[in-house]
């Protein structure tokens, strides 16, 4: 195989990653709630970091947390935050 195949092939698959530290989606969710998956409050990452899960307690997620997070949220990223009566999605 040709070296320019090659790196075709590996700008096929990392070339639109975000780099690292980067988040793809931040979702903040009440504790004890489905989405939560038992999970304590606090910040939890996904396995590769590319998703934050946020747990709160109380009315709804601390602003200074979701500012931090969307800081480094990618381009396309999204932030979801649920609470027992509604459910809010916006992207930046």
């Amino acid at each position: 195989m040709k070296v320019r195949a090659r790196l075709e092939r590996l700008r096929l698959k990392v070339g639109d990653r975000p780099p690292t530290g980067q988040h793809d989606l931040v979702v903040a969710v009440p504790v004890g709630s489905w989405m939560a998956d038992d999970l304590p409050p606090g910040v939890h990452f996904n396995a590769d970091g590319r998703v934050a899960t946020v747990v709160f307690e109380g009315a709804g997620p601390d602003p200074a947390v979701l500012a931090e997070l969307q800081k480094r949220l990618a381009a396309w990223g999204n932030v979801i935050t649920a609470t027992p009566d509604r459910c809010i999605a916006s992207s930046l």
